[in-house]
């Protein structure tokens, strides 16, 4: 894959798009593999695939040791967690989030630091008190541990024997910190504004340990794409700075209170230049999912045990969609130049199985771009020059600098 030249690192997905003129939108690759090139295609594909998904059964499960229930399915929880991730969104519990967040890089702000790493874990820690609100310190340092073991596979792809052996271990006392505070929540009763108060009325159904499970699952959402983004709206203000300022005008003209109520009229420049970002850098570039059983859709077959491609990086570049794809252009998304996609830009994921915080996590991204100009400034060192890796994701490189408090932010 070569970059090409244009005012955004991109990827050529030249090869792909012949390929897709010449046969279709449905390609067949090797080991009964099926690429779906098409935004409508690649969404009732998906849904078919997991519209019968089921919470997976635990240890305990197989061994025969709980009264068999019917099986839960996934969209059951997927609700749940939607309609939680909304009500964390309003505006006291986004205040908090903020104060985090500032409080997090105001303690590793005047001196050098891995931006792109700065960003993930100001994203990324701050998100925990949302999973489980009222942890002690040893369960916030388990939790944090596994986070770790997140930022180690995901960012940094650190696979070697010995680093596995750690981060198993994170995970494992992650694991039981999850269930200790489960357990702990039921005994005593006490109701938090958290996703895990969200997930406990499932317990009786399938059991505290499945409940864990999925609490694991919601926190390996946290730990992952959220602070790549961050990383990538980073860059995207270093390579950008006339829309860096255009944000700073936008986000110092409102208080606090007002920001965390989401003022997104109030706010058209820093939400164009996310989803710009986004669609020039989406968090992963392509998901080959198994399929859980035989799939025939609109003329699509993939057979199970075999495998579908999506990619929201295709979609994203492809000219079908877009007017100069390549180019980085908030301004695209100006209602007066807006092109008919037909679903071709998945931020957060493709609809049937798109994120589930996706409401906390466009919030954060608007908090973070107000983060980084109206309290703080970040002086980004050019040597070595930054640039955007792309392999399977973005994420800048040899991205440092010294972030700076702006002084008395606006109250």
């Amino acid at each position: 894959m070569t970059e090409r030249t244009t005012n955004a690192e991109v990827i050529s997905i030249d090869h792909l798009l012949e390929r897709v003129r010449q046969e279709g939108p449905v390609l067949d690759f090797q080991g009964d593999v099926v690429g779906i090139f098409d935004p409508v295609l690649a969404v009732k594909v998906d849904k078919a695939n997991t519209d019968r998904l089921t919470v997976p059964d635990s240890l305990i499960d197989f061994l025969g040791l709980r009264k068999s229930r019917d099986p839960l399915a996934w969209s059951v929880v997927r609700t749940v967690l939607i309609e939680q991730s909304g009500r964390l969104s309003e505006p006291e519990h986004l205040r908090g989030l903020y104060s985090r967040m500032q409080a997090f890089l105001a303690q590793r702000a005047g001196s050098v630091r891995n931006l792109s790493e700065l960003s993930w874990w100001t994203i990324s820690q701050s998100l925990l008190p949302m999973l489980i609100d009222g942890l002690d310190e040893a369960d916030t340092d388990a939790l944090i541990g596994e986070q770790k073991a997140r930022y180690n596979g995901i960012v940094l792809q650190n696979f070697s024997p010995w680093q596995r052996i750690v981060d198993f271990g994170r995970s494992r006392r992650a694991a039981r910190a999850v269930s200790r505070q489960i357990r702990q929540r039921l005994r005593d009763g006490v109701r938090r504004e958290d996703f895990l108060q969200s997930l406990l009325p499932l317990a009786e159904r399938i059991g505290t340990d499945r409940v864990a499970y999925l609490v694991s699952v919601v926190l390996a959402g946290m730990s992952g794409l959220p602070g790549i983004t961050a990383a990538s709206l980073a860059y995207a203000m270093y390579r950008f700075p006339e829309w860096r300022e255009r944000i700073r005008a936008e986000t110092t003209a409102l208080s606090l209170d007002a920001l965390c109520a989401l003022p997104m009229r109030e706010l058209p420049c820093t939400a164009r230049f996310i989803k710009e970002t986004i669609r020039v850098w989406p968090g992963l570039f392509a998901l080959r999912r198994p399929a859980f059983h035989d799939i025939e859709v609109d003329g699509i077959r993939v057979k199970k045990d075999g495998a579908y491609e999506i990619s929201s990086y295709y979609q994203h570049h492809c000219p079908h969609y877009w007017e100069a794809p390549d180019v980085f252009d908030p301004d695209r998304w100006l209602a007066s130049r807006r092109q008919s996609n037909k679903g071709a830009f998945v931020p957060f994921g493709f609809s049937s199985r798109a994120c589930i915080g996706s409401s906390v996590g466009h919030a954060q991204l608007v908090l973070f771009c107000a983060l980084l100009t109206r309290d703080f400034d970040i002086q980004v060192q050019e040597q070595p020059k930054p640039w955007m890796q792309l392999e399977g994701f973005a994420i800048p490189v040899d991205f440092t600098g010294i972030a700076t408090p702006r002084g008395a932010a606006a109250a």
